[in-house]
């Protein structure tokens, strides 16, 4: 988990002009005593990280102390105060479907307790940490929560999570008490930007194979889910001469999070929205098929239509510039908020 932080300036050497009589002097100058030699600029220390590890478990209490007041009532009036962006969408959703089904299990469990804190060194603000939970007690894959400080006033508020996929292997990053550098959504150090990595991930899921970034990116898991669930409705709207169809777009209000990683990568997180629409002929009827897009469905009698939009999150790890890898998707989180029958 320990990399090596690079601060180090640069000596900097700077020539000025003459004329021609000071130049003469100079060098009358240098013949009875030795110019004096460049010197480099002392090594600055890399700035110290923001939080301490104590600190941010207080954080990931009070998001969850948050999070579990709102579940008791399936109200998010207060989430607000300590869930932002993504998260605050997903969540308000799973506490509506929640309320719809008189059961909670399909909302998700997010653990306090952490395996893995990777603490910011970004002096000014926003301010984005992360945590990878233990293992749930549903036996599901661990969380990654991305939490952001707005401002120096503010909170920490979870901006989002995602299930890292099964069996994925987590970049490393510097130790907590060093501290990791953020990294910007247009950062050229990399094999594309955080915000090309999002970009093109979508491309991929939209077009696969066809998608000219597909070589770019390990095959993962789902994609898999998706081309399983794509071909289930297929085959089921073929007789009644239907289509389907699944299109993911980055979401423009925002920006991906990125933090360095111990080998000059990054750790790339970011929101897209999906759009998923099954059609069939005239007079034929498209019901509603899981329990989320159920409760979401409400008592809407049932057309030809049926129309699902999602808030997605995606977290990539991107090697850095020249690497021979591929990006990789080490977690995502794809939760229905929506459904049209028209």
């Amino acid at each position: 988990m320990t990399r090596t932080t690079r601060g180090t300036a640069r000596a900097r050497r700077h020539l000025a002009g003459v004329s021609g009589g000071l130049v003469g002097a100079l060098l009358l100058a240098a013949c009875s005593s030795p110019l004096p030699t460049p010197q480099p600029d002392p090594t600055q220390d890399p700035p110290p990280p923001v939080l301490t590890e104590t600190q941010e478990t207080v954080v990931l209490d009070a998001v969850a102390s948050a999070l579990a007041a709102a579940s008791e009532t399936n109200d998010p009036a207060g989430l607000d105060a300590r869930v932002t962006g993504p998260a605050l969408a997903i969540r308000t959703s799973q506490l509506a479907v929640a309320a719809a089904r008189g059961n909670a299990d399909l909302v998700t469990e997010l653990p306090t307790e952490a395996q893995q804190v990777v603490i910011p060194t970004t002096q000014t603000w926003p301010r984005t940490s992360y945590a990878v939970s233990v293992q749930p007690e549903s036996l599901q894959t661990p969380r990654l929560s991305v939490l952001e400080q707005g401002a120096a006033r503010q909170n920490y508020r979870l901006w989002a999570w995602v299930r890292l996929l099964p069996g994925v292997t987590m970049p490393s990053f510097a130790d907590p008490s060093i501290g990791s550098e953020a990294v910007a959504p247009d950062d050229s150090s990399l094999l594309v930007t955080p915000t090309d990595a999002v970009a093109q991930y979508a491309d991929v899921l939209n077009l696969g194979t066809g998608s000219g970034f597909a070589e770019t990116f390990e095959d993962d898991s789902f994609r898999t889910l998706l081309a399983e669930r794509a071909q289930a409705w297929t085959t089921a709207l073929e007789p009644a001469a239907g289509k389907y169809a699944l299109t993911f777009t980055p979401n423009p209000d925002e920006q991906v999070r990125a933090v360095r990683t111990a080998d000059g990568g990054a750790l790339v997180v970011g929101a897209m929205t999906s759009q998923e629409s099954m059609t069939a002929e005239e007079g034929a009827q498209v019901p509603p098929d899981t329990e989320t897009i159920k409760a979401l469905y409400g008592d809407k009698t049932p057309t030809n239509v049926l129309k699902v939009g999602y808030v997605d999150v995606v977290a990539l790890y991107v090697p850095p510039a020249g690497s021979e890898e591929k990006i990789r998707v080490v977690g995502n989180e794809h939760v229905a908020t929506s459904v049209a029958n028209s």
